[in-house]
């Protein structure tokens, strides 16, 4: 548990590489939760939750415009509660939801990480060294060189694509909550995406550089 607490609270650390798409993340999965009628079962007050998510979306605003950013306690600390909130839920409605539900829900900066990892040991690198080669940067370094967008355009537009993405996944994964062929399909899908959009982006970003 501490293992994937520390997995989750990295990754979380490295998709706030671009304005809003941490924060995004997390609400995204907020919203589901409340749809599913799950935030009910470890908050007994929906209006302690309603401000927590008040607050996310002006931080959101704030963060999409250059004006905050969450830093690496922000980042830490969203993590972190994320992981705390999907652990109890999952404790007190082990009976109807599959534990790969909530790994569907995590699967972005878990993977992330563990991607990163994998990389820069392959690469020889220091894996505790920060870089710039995530997806999330290739995206937003081709959407900036291929459609020639600014700086803010290009990287809010890239952490609307992935968690545009996220969106429609985690809609597919909670129709089917209890199901764990379905969420295991769907978080290999993720992965096989995941690898196949880095390399195409990796190869366009060098033609570019060429």
């Amino acid at each position: 548990t501490i293992f994937c607490f520390l997995v989750l609270i990295n990754g979380s650390n490295f998709i706030d590489g671009l304005n809003g798409l941490l924060l995004s993340y997390v609400m995204i999965i907020f919203f589901y939760l409340f749809q599913l009628d799950l935030i009910g079962s470890i908050i007994q007050n929906n209006s302690n939750f309603l401000y927590l998510v008040f607050i996310l979306i002006f931080v959101l605003l704030l963060n999409f415009n250059n004006k905050l950013f969450l830093g690496d306690g922000g980042s830490y600390s969203l993590g972190f509660l994320l992981g705390f909130i999907l652990i109890k839920i999952y404790n007190l409605n082990n009976s109807e939801i599959s534990p790969y539900f909530i790994i569907l829900l995590l699967w972005y900066p878990c993977f992330e990480n563990l991607f990163s990892i994998l990389r820069k040991f392959k690469l020889k690198i220091n894996p505790l060294k920060p870089d710039n080669m995530h997806l999330h940067h290739y995206l937003f370094s081709y959407l900036k060189k291929k459609f020639k967008y600014n700086d803010l355009y290009a990287n809010n537009f890239a952490s609307i694509i992935i968690n545009v993405y996220n969106c429609f996944i985690f809609y597919i994964g909670s129709t089917s909550i209890s199901y764990t062929k379905i969420q295991l399909g769907l978080i290999f899908s993720n992965i096989f995406l995941y690898i196949f959009f880095y390399s195409f982006l990796k190869k366009k970003n060098k033609l570019f550089k060429k």
